[in-house]
């Protein structure tokens, strides 16, 4: 049996009986004969024992599935008798469909689901998605999380799905759902084709569940964001993954939040897959359980074209990698490293590397003991805000600071012109001196335009020094608005004299043109 030939259709493929191999002749080897066989007859290749890193196809066929749609086999088509045009009838009868279709979804959506379960002896219906089409305004967002989806429950689910009502937003976490009931999903979605966010979070995938995943991140023109969190993924699922998201030309986002990566160096074929990404802008890893070399692959990512990491509570991460990695970053504009267990060497490490960075806009070290050791880290901060060119958040919050560590971040405010948030909320051994020094050095800086920091209830002098901080920074986001909107006005005022000009411009041949037909009459000159 050739292994390439389609299976039919109309025949069930039950996930616990496995196709037999195929058979090739006797291949005789060093021969002519033996090259025409391998081409005719390519080696049978078991796809769960493959295990290189070679490059994996993910063919669209894979993801389809035949369905006849009962609300499309109501139209009779007819010989024409008339001489029409073609183009005129089609236009009627695709206008005819659209309006057909639009009165079932906005009316019969509900009543289409509960016939499409009958249809399939009453099994499979889905409660919770249900209720949410019996008493909707809008279907743009459908949260059926918690709910149980297997493969009864796919069928009547996935013919709602092909359907365009305007969802965008889908969340199937935790639906306890397999490889084959996502594949039956997705197809649905890649025929209506609306979905940009899809929530998959903590389900039952494999490494088909992940194949068919990436192939819906390669096909889909619309999605923007999958969450993949609290899954587990295999070294060949993280293949494909890797592959979809070389391929996608929509996907701009991707979490693997709290995700179990067998083996943890299967990190290293995800970055060769975001490397090869024209279109992924942000990763999100948080809570990832780190192996001695996934600090390696992790500070590879930030050499990639993301523009957000997001690896909050990594607790093994070295930091003194990521630092040397920041250093050369061309596109990072948001890292997050809150409840990394930073200490004051690692800060240092840091703030070596804004020194030098001239990409980063945001910086979250929060839940960090910053102060854990020395105050070492502490000063190289301060140095860094001081000469940085490009920082505009950093969130300090709950980082153990005291008042010296405060007075010294207030002297950097001094001198720096790009930093408008600062978070040192949630610390709270800062006392009367360091909010001083804060009150005093944002009044000689004139572009922080946040400074969140917390104060002990019933403390009047606190309070005012506080209500201090916040008018002189209200004073600047108003003057920073004020400058936008001058900047505006006068983009406007040269467009619209640049787009004067052009029309006298071209005013002017015609004027010519006039003047010399008048002259041609006047002289009786026939052109």
């Amino acid at each position: 049996m050739n292994p390439n030939k389609p299976k039919s259709i109309l025949r069930d493929r039950p996930e616990k009986i496995k196709p037999s191999e195929p058979v090739a002749p006797p291949v005789i080897q060093n021969s002519w004969l033996s090259r025409i066989q391998s081409k005719i007859y390519p080696p049978f290749e078991d796809e769960q024992e493959q295990d290189d890193d070679s490059f994996v196809s993910l063919p669209k066929h894979d993801l389809k599935r035949v369905t006849f749609s009962v609300g499309n086999l109501i139209e009779e088509h007819s010989f024409a008798s008339d001489d029409s045009p073609r183009d005129v009838e089609y236009e009627k009868e695709r206008q005819l469909r659209k309006k057909i279709r639009q009165e079932l979804t906005q009316s019969h959506l509900a009543a289409y689901y509960d016939h499409a379960c009958i249809q399939r002896d009453g099994e499979g219906v889905i409660d919770k998605f249900r209720a949410v089409l019996r008493n909707y305004k809008s279907l743009e967002r459908i949260d059926l999380s918690g709910a149980t989806i297997s493969l009864q429950h796919a069928a009547s689910f996935s013919d709602i799905l092909m359907f365009k009502f305007g969802l965008k937003y889908l969340n199937l976490s935790d639906c306890k759902m397999d490889d084959e009931t996502i594949r039956i999903l997705l197809c649905s979605l890649l025929v209506s084709n609306t979905v940009i966010d899809l929530n998959l979070t903590q389900n039952n995938f494999k490494s088909k569940g992940y194949r068919y995943i990436a192939i819906f991140m390669k096909e889909s023109k619309k999605i923007q964001s999958i969450d993949l969190s609290k899954n587990t993924i295999d070294k060949r699922g993280m293949r494909y993954l890797a592959q979809g998201i070389q391929f996608a030309t929509s996907l701009s986002a991707i979490h693997l939040n709290d995700c179990i990566i067998k083996p943890t160096h299967a990190l290293h074929i995800l970055a060769d897959g975001i490397h090869e990404s024209n279109h992924l802008s942000s990763l999100y890893l948080c809570n990832h359980r780190m192996s001695p070399t996934s600090s390696i692959h992790i500070a590879d990512l930030l050499c990639s074209n993301l523009t957000t990491v997001d690896l909050t509570g990594s607790q093994q991460l070295q930091i003194s990698l990521i630092a040397r990695t920041l250093i050369d970053s061309y596109s990072l504009l948001n890292l997050y490293l809150s409840n990394c267990d930073i200490k004051s060497e690692d800060l240092s490490a840091l703030s070596q590397a804004l020194i030098e960075n001239r990409t980063l806009k945001s910086l979250d070290l929060s839940k960090n003991p910053l102060l854990k050791d020395n105050d070492e880290g502490i000063l190289n901060l301060k140095h860094a805000i001081a000469r940085n060119g490009c920082l505009e958040s950093l969130n300090l919050s709950e980082t153990d600071l005291d008042s010296a560590a405060t007075i010294a971040i207030a002297e950097a405010l001094t001198e720096n012109i790009y930093l408008n948030r600062l978070d040192l909320s949630k610390n709270p051994q800062i006392d009367m001196a360091g909010i001083l020094a804060l009150s005093i050095s944002v009044k000689m800086n004139h572009t922080l335009e946040f400074l969140d920091i917390n104060i002990p209830p019933h403390d009047e002098e606190l309070a005012n020094l506080q209500n201090d901080i916040v008018a002189v920074c209200t004073t600047n986001m108003l003057r920073k608005v004020e400058q936008q909107q001058q900047e505006q006005q006068k983009q406007s005022l040269s467009s619209s004299s640049s787009s004067s000009s052009t029309d006298t411009l071209d005013i002017q041949p015609v004027k010519l043109l006039s003047t010399k037909s008048a002259l041609t009459n006047e002289l009786g000159i026939v052109e």
